[in-house]
């Protein structure tokens, strides 16, 4: 695969929004008041809304951590969540190519590599051009080692 490389941000905190109401618009709610408070969100994942809520988890920088939290508690009152789960002990990892939605099994590959190493992903989003899991903050160099060695040794 060409360009491929494996990145790593350790300066990173997860957010968890439980209980959110399941309805259009809420996300642009959200990420709208987040957005124009100036921060960034690195990656969000959702589930699907059961019993009329949902639950949005996402990655923002660790010096943000805080204020992003007083935002969506405290905002402008808009944003309801049952409850914001702060975890900063986290960390992302990520296989990062231009044609990886080209190429079969690279998410499986990812996944395999960090298994037998004995790393949990607690959070998993893929796209056109990355895989990136969050794991434990404490486990990265060793989650980078193993998806340098399953997708770079070849390309070293």
């Amino acid at each position: 695969m060409e360009q491929l490389r494996v990145e790593s941000n350790q300066e990173i905190s997860r957010i968890l929004l439980r209980g959110v109401p399941d309805r259009p618009g809420i996300a642009a709610e959200i990420f709208g008041e987040l957005g124009s408070r100036g921060f960034n969100v690195e990656m969000v994942v959702t589930t699907g809304g059961t019993r009329g809520t949902a639950d949005i988890c996402l990655a923002v920088s660790r010096t943000q951590q805080e204020a992003v939290r007083q935002a969506l508690e405290h905002g402008t009152g808009k944003i309801v969540a049952a409850d914001v789960v702060v975890d900063n002990q986290v960390a992302l990892v990520s296989v990062v190519g231009p044609s990886l939605a080209k190429v079969p099994g690279v998410a499986g590959r990812a996944f395999k590599a960090l298994s037998a190493r004995g790393i949990n992903i607690d959070v998993i989003s893929t796209s056109l051009v990355s895989v990136t899991c969050m794991i434990a903050r404490d486990r990265a160099a060793e989650a980078v080692a193993a998806l340098e060695g399953e997708f770079l040794r070849d390309h070293a």
